[in-house]
């Protein structure tokens, strides 16, 4: 699982791979206050439109299928 580009300005895109799953996605500012939740079907990819986050660190949590990933992402606008 992927994340680009880091840091995002107007949006990032997570990658997941080949195969398609559903993904969750939550994504936490640094005082881990939950700021977006997505969820998506049969996908290998979904992007993610950052235009309302402010600049800072972000956590981002996928769940895809059995998998699961905590990262990192930077927003600098």
């Amino acid at each position: 699982i992927n994340l680009f580009p880091n840091p995002a300005n107007d949006y990032f895109t997570i990658a997941l791979g080949s195969s398609k799953k559903n993904v969750e996605v939550a994504i936490a500012d640094i005082t881990g206050k939950i700021i977006y939740t997505t969820t998506a079907n049969e996908t290998n990819g979904m992007e993610v439109n950052t235009g309302e986050f402010a600049d800072g660190i972000y956590i981002v949590k996928i769940q895809s299928g059995e998998s699961k990933a905590t990262k990192k992402l930077i927003v600098a606008k």
